[in-house]
């Protein structure tokens, strides 16, 4: 594999991760903040942040060659081919696939778990929950986080189970797109 192959897998996956976080976790979490006042300047911004994020997204998914040109990222190495091993571009995508997913599961995890405790407390205790506990789900965008954490694991879980054909399909897309 060469530097340039590398380099141009690790910026397209890097797009993959700020595509998943930008609809998984930055859309839903301020979308939930529109709940204390609807107003124009919050929705502006928040599309606006995510229409960014997006067309980020396209421009290193379709100019990655570009983006290693202008940061020259391939320059400076003592040999042209990087050698991994037996690992193909299959198991570089997997192995990074492996560390989104996992990401996407360690960060939402704790909050999710917090979040059942909370409620699973304030349906069963007979005084319900302490006056320390309540202001963490007392609130509908508290339950939207709630909501939101459990998505981040279900994303995070499915990328982990459908590692193969994720990361045949993105190997592919690869191949069409030269």
């Amino acid at each position: 594999m060469t530097k340039r192959d590398f380099f141009r897998i690790i910026i397209r996956l890097f797009a993959l991760y700020l595509l998943l976080l930008t609809i998984f976790n930055y859309i839903p979490t301020n979308v939930s903040y529109l709940t204390f006042e609807l107003s124009i300047w919050p929705v502006l911004i928040i599309l606006g942040s995510a229409i960014l994020m997006i067309v980020l997204f396209l421009f290193l998914l379709q100019k990655s060659d570009t983006v290693i040109d202008v940061l020259k990222l391939d320059k400076g190495f003592d040999d042209e081919r990087i050698e991994l091993g037996n690992l193909g571009s299959l198991e570089i995508v997997k192995i990074a696939l492996i560390f989104i997913g996992g990401f996407m599961i360690l960060d939402h995890l704790p909050e999710f778990l917090h979040y059942c405790y909370l409620g699973f407390k304030k349906e069963i205790s007979a005084t319900g929950l302490s006056p320390f506990e309540a202001p963490g789900l007392a609130e509908f965008w508290d339950y939207f986080r709630w909501f939101v954490s459990g998505v981040n694991l279900l994303v995070g879980y499915l990328i982990l189970s459908n590692l193969g054909r994720l990361a045949r399909f993105l190997v592919n897309l690869r191949a069409k797109q030269k």
